[in-house]
């Protein structure tokens, strides 16, 4: 028994070598040499190179000729090429916001933005809640009045905010909507701070929505996803204690298997 814990312990540990060093390649532009991959790595010279001669044997690294470093070849784009083909993000996030429409009894979307606007690509409505909306999948929403939207928007820079809204500008949708630049940055620096956003009947009356970004690999965000429902079925008490775990439960969730590492 214990023979075998250490084999599985073992092998776990060899996996995870392999793979720090595949990471350490790919952030490099120029072939590395075995002396300064080791002394990145923190692991013996002799241990690196076994796993590179398994890698150059393999086609995944190869030996710069002329220096002597070693470099991944484009053989892994094949591995990433064929993740996103299979699983594209509608794919991954699609059982979430099914199962949450459900459980939460709300209605459910993702959303991606899209030169300044935001895309939806997928929605969940609770079968015991059918509801009025102008969301519709595949059409646009404004970037400003939207959860959606401002919670994308909080993960950029302030100067991509600005151009993106002199851009698109600010239109009034309802009476609630924000359509001037500073109330919104003032917004957007409460999202960045809190982690999600809130669209109080800013793009149609009578609708409140929560949203929350996810994150890929690159750490930018990818899609947003939000709970929506009638403004008196969507009150700041059950947004704090329902809606944003289960919300922030799935961002995480989400991220992950879209395979972003926080700091």
């Amino acid at each position: 028994m214990a023979k075998a814990t250490n084999e599985a312990i073992h092998q776990s540990l060899s996996s995870a070598r392999l793979l720090k060093i595949m990471e350490c390649l790919s952030e490099k532009h120029f072939p590395v040499r075995l002396t300064d991959l080791s002394r990145e790595l923190q692991m013996t010279q002799p241990t690196v190179l076994r796993y590179l001669n398994s890698l150059c044997s393999s086609g995944y690294v190869y030996q710069d000729s002329t220096s002597g470093g070693y470099s991944l070849t484009w053989k892994v784009c094949r591995i990433g090429s064929n993740v996103q083909n299979s699983t594209n993000i509608r794919n991954i996030v699609g059982p979430y916001i099914n199962q949450m429409a459900n459980d939460l009894d709300v209605g459910m979307l993702m959303a991606v933005e899209r030169n300044g606007d935001i895309v939806y690509l997928d929605m969940a409505l609770n079968p015991g809640n059918p509801m009025e909306t102008l969301l519709r999948i595949g059409k646009d929403a404004p970037i400003h009045s939207t959860a959606s939207g401002k919670v994308l928007l909080s993960c950029h820079s302030d100067i991509e905010i600005e151009s993106i809204i002199k851009k698109k500008g600010m239109q009034k949708l309802t009476g609630n909507t924000i359509t001037d630049l500073p109330t919104l940055m003032k917004e957007i620096e409460k999202i960045r701070k809190n982690g999600y956003a809130v669209d109080n009947e800013e793009c149609e009356m009578g609708h409140r929505c929560v949203s929350v970004p996810i994150y890929d690999y690159t750490g930018k965000a990818a899609a947003a996803v939000s709970a929506f429902h009638n403004t008196d079925m969507l009150g700041d008490q059950r947004i704090e204690t329902q809606i944003l775990p289960a919300l922030r439960k799935a961002s995480a969730e989400l991220s992950y298997r879209l395979g972003y590492q926080p700091e």
